[in-house]
């Protein structure tokens, strides 16, 4: 069937972009695939292109009491839980920090970090045997963000988070890695990538010169929850093109 070979691995965000990606290449790697969204009929119209076997689940990462109460009923549909990948997220607000609101603070670290540590609280809860957990950060994860203090505070937490709980379930055989895209062509980057302007000042400061493919990203979580790959944890991998090399 694949690497993953019939273990159960829930994708948390992936009606779309990197999510989406990340779900098609773990299905394709032979994983008994769930995956969620914030909308319901969304989430029911991805699993369904994908394959009757994917389960489909509808999550809005905000609701904490949802948030295990979906990890739970996967663990029991799939008959356990091998794998996570949380890649919910909202866009970047590009504004100097003095000029964002707090709500607006509030709404990037909850679905950006807080999230993530609620998923993994609840991963780590239910996981039995061997496990492994990747959380989609950014390369402003390992650097600053001009105009982007909320972004820039939720991703390098997710840093944090993943060598922290590397170190706390290392014993338990559950690995712990993050994912660390940098430019990637999706819909949350369509806008920038239409002004000519933008795209070439974001290109220069990649030294590949161009954006990555979802794909690019997939390829990558797909090998860290491939079970062979159990020495790797507590790691960053960037997907830049370079960009963190500079």
């Amino acid at each position: 069937m694949g690497e993953l070979d019939g273990r159960p691995v829930l994708v948390i965000g992936a009606t779309r972009g990197i999510g989406l990606a990340i779900a098609e290449a773990v299905h394709a790697a032979g994983a008994r695939l769930g995956l969620t969204g914030r909308e319901a009929a969304r989430a029911r119209a991805t699993a369904a292109r994908l394959g009757d076997d994917v389960q489909a689940y509808a999550l809005d990462v905000r609701d904490r009491a949802a948030i295990e109460a979906v990890l739970e009923r996967f663990r029991a549909d799939a008959g356990g839980l091998y794998g996570l990948v949380y890649c919910a997220g909202v866009s970047p607000v590009f504004t100097a920090a003095e000029k964002i609101a707090p709500a607006v603070w509030d709404e990037v670290l909850a679905v950006n970090l807080t999230g993530a540590f609620l998923a993994a609280r609840a991963f780590g809860r239910l996981v039995e045997g061997e496990g492994s957990l990747v959380l989609v950060g950014s390369i402003l994860s390992l650097k600053g963000g001009a105009r982007l203090a909320a972004y820039t505070a939720a991703k390098a937490g997710l840093w944090g988070l993943t060598r922290a709980l590397a170190l706390d379930w290392a014993s338990r055989g559950i690995r712990v890695n993050l994912l660390a895209p940098g430019w990637v062509e999706t819909e949350m980057t369509e806008g920038l990538r239409r002004h000519e302007g933008l795209r070439q000042s974001i290109l220069s400061t990649v030294p590949q010169g161009r954006m990555a493919h979802p794909a690019e990203v997939a390829r990558v979580a797909r090998f860290l929850l491939d079970p062979a790959n159990r020495y790797l944890t507590g790691a960053a991998y960037p997907i830049d093109g370079g960009a963190t090399a500079t």
